[in-house]
Formats: C-alpha cells, structure tokens, sequence
C-alpha cells in the first residue's frame, strides 16, 4: 500500500486520485460537494470538492443527538520544482525548463535525479467558464537536473550557495529548435491534443526514482515523497479498517502546507467546516449540534518527524529526542506550533500502551527551529483537542527521504486503534 502510494502520488492531484480509487475498493462511496447527497448511519463516504483535496468518514451505525467526531489530517504536496507559464529555454543545443520552487527542498540533492512531469492541464471546454481538466503524468523520466563536474567547481566541497535561476534548470533533452511553443508541443503530444488545446496547466517535476528497502535487513525505507505521503497512506489505511459503531470516523487531506497553507485547499481555509456542515446537515443535525459534537471531538494531525541523526546528533534535544526504529513520534512544542497538549498526549500515550504500540516524543532543540503542521492551524480554524504525530525520517525535504518500516507500522496501528477503540 505504501509502496503504491509513493509511486502514484507524483502530484497532488494524482495522491487525491490514488485515494479515491483505494477508497471505492474499499466500499467507499464517493458524495459530491455541489450535489445533495444523503449519507446513511453505517455508510462509508468521501468528497472531493477540489481535486488536490479529499475528505472521508464512516457514520457509526448507533443514531444519536451528538455525534462525536475522531478525526486524522495529512498534506498531499510536497517540495518540488513547479513548471513556469512560459517555459521554454534553449542553451547550447539542450531543451531546458524554466521552474520555480515550490516549498523548503534541500536543493542540492535534486541534481543528476530522474525526474518526470506530473499535474493538471487545462484545456479548451464547451465554454470559456467550463475548461476541461485533464491529470497528467510523465510516468517515465523526462529530465534532469545535471550537475557540474567538482573540476569546474572546486569549492563546492566546501559549500556553495546555490543560484536558483541559473543552476536548477531542468534539461529535457538535447533539441537545438527548442523555442517558445516546444514545451506545449510535447504536452499536446503526450495528451494526444493539438497544442492550440491547452490554455493552462500545473505542472510539477518529481524524483522518478522508485521507493525502495535498505538495511542489511531491509528495515529502512528510502524514497522521494515519504513527507508527507506515508501519512496520508497511513490514514487510508486506517479509515478503511474502521468501524466504530459511535459516532464519526473522518480523514482530511490539505494542500500547500508546504507553502503556508494559505488557499482554498489549504488547511487554513474554511473549507473544513464547511464540509462538517453539509456532512452534519444530510444526517439533518443543525449547526448546535455540530458545535456540540466538536466540543467532544478529537483530532489527530499527521506529518513527518525529525529522527536524530548518527552523523549529527548535535542537531537533536539533549533528551527528548527521537531515535530510528523506536516508534511512532507525538511532537511537543511550548510555541503551539503543533496541536499537541497535556490531554492529547495523555490520550494518545494511554492509547499507545493499551495496545502495546511503540511511541516516543519530540522536542526541538532549542537553538534549532523545527517545522511547522497543519495540526495548530485545524484547531485554530475549528476549535478542538488535537496532537501531533509523525513517522520519524532523515533527510526530510530532501529528493530521498528515509524511514524506518517499523515506525510507519506503529503509527499505522496507532491510527488505526485512534478510530476503533
């Protein structure tokens, strides 16, 4: 499942699509965000109002005034090079990309990787409001970022800044008449379109390499994608072995939370609640009781944790700090930069050793500023207890990223018991 999950979920829009179809097989059925829709007690269901977001839940059996809700969040993106509106490039007789870069990657490791294309293309619809939406996906290596030989660039043993606008350009192969139009020419080919067709697109580049085990007992992962896509395997995986019969088991995944989460399909839109709502309003429950049911309703965020590194253990908390293979991580902050507090850690922690699952907690080190979740930005948008939690990984942002399968096991089953117990 989570070997699948890294090789379809090139784009956000192909993670979303990944679900949907893991979803049906699973006896999920799909509602539609501008349709009346009639959910049943006991019913499986998920929505997608965008196509890089998806929203899904099972309503208990037991019929009740106040559903209370448990419910898990993860992000679909990640750090990647974005494809610019006018792309096309010609240097030396090789094709090239002009890109930007989306969200904190480790910008080195991108060099001399396989990348392929993967997104959405607009093209021309019956009219100008209705343009056909069409995901798209390489599936092979199209480019490459090529490094510089150590002889043309002695110092970068040393440590060099790297120059985004002249290093990071991807090649797409050697076309000396690579001129403005070529790159929509390849895409119209590659949809089987006239390019005239296509008005728009987003378009990402993504590490081609497939994931892989590691160890001389193959108990390491490596892979691209492994933030923030092992968490959103992980929710699938649990909300398909669901089945409380009280109340509502419900997964969220977000977009751009790599870049702040800030749009429509961001957990900092109100797009959460208003989903809630319509959910809340088909079971014909009024907006008191919705606030109600999220004064009794927890919430668990999902994204990757910083395992302390052999090579750097400098880089960790004297004490609280997370080691490779030991378990799932709650993550704890003073700054409310995670969800996390003393009655979430008591529940999760309680929840962890009632079934006997491994868990151990983070910190930042106090002179080194960790990252930040969706988890504190779901409690502001809807006030509700909510904890942090993570799959330990090195490398986090980089091209590769590493975790233990041990730990993705625990939090899996820690997820899985959150929506069961």
């Amino acid at each position: 499942m989570l070997f699948d999950c890294l090789k379809r979920g090139t784009a956000p829009d192909r993670v979303v699509a990944f679900a949907k179809e893991y979803l049906l097989d699973h006896g999920f059925q799909e509602i539609y965000y501008n349709k009346l829709f009639y959910p049943i007690h006991g019913g499986r269901y998920f929505i997608s109002p965008f196509p890089d977001v998806l929203f899904a839940f099972t309503a208990g059996a037991k019929s009740r005034h106040f559903q209370s809700m448990r419910m898990a969040f993860a992000h679909v993106d990640q750090p990647c090079f974005r494809i610019k509106g006018k792309a096309d490039r010609e240097s030396l007789g090789c094709g090239q990309l002009n890109v930007e870069i989306y969200g904190g990657m480790t910008e080195h490791t991108w060099f001399d990787r396989p990348l392929g294309i993967a997104g959405l293309v607009a093209l021309k619809g019956e009219d100008v409001f209705s343009p056909r939406m069409v995901s798209y996906d390489s599936e092979r290596p199209v480019a490459i970022i090529p490094g510089v030989a150590i002889h043309m660039k002695r110092e970068m043993n040393e440590g060099w800044k790297i120059d985004r606008q002249k290093e990071l350009l991807p090649v797409l192969g050697l076309e000396k008449q690579w001129t403005e139009g070529s790159f929509l020419a390849f895409l119209g080919g590659e949809l089987g379109e006239d390019p005239s067709e296509i008005l728009s697109y987003d378009l990402c580049l993504y590490n081609a390499e497939e994931p892989r085990y590691v160890g001389i007992r193959d108990e390491l992962i490596v892979s691209p994608r492994l933030d923030n896509l092992a968490s959103v395997s992980i929710l699938l995986e649990a909300i398909t072995e669901s089945d409380r019969e009280d109340g509502l088991n419900f997964i969220g995944m977000f977009n751009h939370e790599e870049v702040g989460s800030g749009s429509r399909s961001g957990a900092s839109s109100s797009l959460l609640w208003l989903v809630l709502q319509q959910i809340f309003h088909a079971f014909t429950y009024t907006d008191d009781m919705l606030r109600a049911s999220l004064a009794d309703s927890i919430y668990l965020s999902l994204d990757g944790a910083h395992a302390a590194h052999p090579n750097y253990p400098e880089c960790s908390d004297i004490t609280t700090r997370v080691i490779m293979g030991e378990g799932a991580v709650l993550k704890t902050s003073s700054t409310c930069k995670y969800a996390s507090d003393s009655r979430m850690k008591a529940i999760v922690t309680g929840l962890a050793d009632k079934y006997g699952i491994l868990i151990q907690e983070f910190a930042d080190r106090n002179t080194i500023r960790g990252g930040y979740t969706i988890g504190s930005m779901v409690g502001a948008q809807i006030p509700m207890y909510g904890c942090d939690l993570g799959v330990p990984m090195w490398a986090m942002h980089s091209a590769q990223e590493t975790i233990s399968g041990k730990d993705y096991d625990s939090l899996c089953q820690l997820v899985t018991a959150f929506f069961n117990d």
